[in-house]
């Protein structure tokens, strides 16, 4: 793909320029979008098959397709990888990647804090296989050395976690899971790669929904993963006959969306800054939850761990649950919506999106206090986010 040497340029000019140039074989400033299904073989490519290395060769898009190995380049650029794999869903790759990790039998510890869904897979389907998983706060070494077994196999983070936004030290967790002999899977949906890079900190694997901020516009349905050669190749065994493979159309949108990734993060990252201080100030707020604030507990680690400030922010409302759903359909720039990573500020309770699957007291365990709101700070002015919100918490 005449990639330009990854290590000597920028995050934005890789975001740009990473994994393609254009060639007189293939010379469109913008990629081309290659739609097929299936190719046509030569003798050569015929014999590869036939010898069982169809993986090599162009023959059906489940197992490689152009547009999609183009936006696995830009990703494995952007990550500083061996290898990366792109998925039909967020949930695609970490299924996979799980998957991959975890032989029958094996066992997981992941942090006591995770989306929803994570939960939900491992408790559903992945436990159906015969797969465990023990829930701990990973930084706690006390607890993490208690949790470990024999067949423990992995730990399982989220760098920001969902919804509270709390910065995991990766980097301690790391250093944890080889004191252990395990891998470390993390989900750094929230951050991107703009804000971490948590194969530069010792995972072992890094994975995005990349249907947030990767793509950034709220258009597609899609999942990344990075890491080692070999960790990555298992997980794409998983992906082929698994059928989770990634249109190519989407891979198209994706790539596109990659190359203004650090122009939306740094703009929704000051915004989120502006809004979490000006909530702080609020009457109806208790308490908000973003590592700028000074009293966040982890105001410390972000500067030490992030490059700049996360888009994400939490705060409650402390009249409740039922006061915060009012709250939020008085909104009239911010939009009361699931999903996050977009250009527009998006907002919802976790209590009845992303951990509507936890019972109250699970979700209290967890820090979702009752009137929890999460936002997704998109790109707008600030000041009309200010606004907006003033509004909407003032009218009670």
């Amino acid at each position: 793909m005449n990639e330009p040497n990854a290590a000597s340029l920028g995050l934005s000019t890789r975001c740009i320029h990473g994994g393609r140039r254009p060639t007189s074989d293939d010379p469109g400033v913008a990629p081309a979008l290659v739609r097929s299904s299936t190719f046509a073989l030569d003798a050569e490519a015929s014999a590869q098959v036939a010898a069982g290395r169809d993986g090599d060769v162009w023959q059906y898009s489940r197992t490689r397709n152009p547009t999609v190995e183009m936006l696995e380049a830009r990703v494995r650029s952007l990550e500083g990888a061996e290898a990366s794999c792109a998925f039909a869903s967020g949930m695609g790759a970490l299924s996979c990647a799980l998957t991959a990790l975890l032989a029958p039998g094996g066992h997981l510890v992941a942090d006591a804090q995770l989306y929803g869904g994570t939960t939900a897979l491992l408790e559903g389907l992945l436990a159906r296989l015969g797969l465990t998983t023990t829930y701990v706060d990973l930084e706690d070494g006390a607890a993490l050395d208690a949790a470990v077994r024999p067949e423990t196999r992995a730990l399982l983070c989220e760098s920001l976690t969902n919804p509270l936004v709390r910065v995991r030290d990766v980097e301690a967790i790391a250093a944890s899971a080889r004191r252990h002999g395990l891998r470390l899977l993390v989900d750094a949906t929230f951050a991107s790669p703009v804000l971490q890079r948590p194969l530069e900190l010792g995972a072992d694997l890094v994975m995005h929904s990349a249907s947030k901020y990767l793509g950034g516009h709220s258009d597609l349905i899609a999942g990344v993963l990075s890491g080692s050669r070999e960790l990555i190749e298992s997980a794409r065994h998983w992906r082929r006959f698994g059928g989770a493979c990634m249109d190519p159309d989407t891979a198209w949108l994706l790539e596109r969306g990659i190359k203004t990734l650090p122009l939306r993060m740094r703009a929704a990252g000051a915004g989120a800054e502006i809004l979490a201080a000006a909530l702080a100030r609020m009457p109806a707020v208790a308490r908000v939850h973003h590592s700028s604030l000074r009293e966040h507990p982890d105001h410390e680690r972000a500067a030490r761990l992030l490059d700049g400030p996360p888009a994400m922010l939490a705060f409650e409302v402390r009249a409740g649950d039922e006061a915060a759903r009012r709250a939020l359909q008085r909104l009239r720039v911010a939009i009361d919506a699931a999903s996050l990573g977009g250009v527009e500020t998006l907002c919802c309770l976790p209590a009845t999106t992303s951990h509507a699957g936890l019972t109250p007291d699970e979700r209290r365990a967890a820090g979702i206090l009752p009137g929890l709101v999460r936002v997704s700070v998109g790109i707008e002015d600030p000041a009309d986010l200010v606004h907006d919100f003033e509004r909407a918490l003032r009218e009670q």
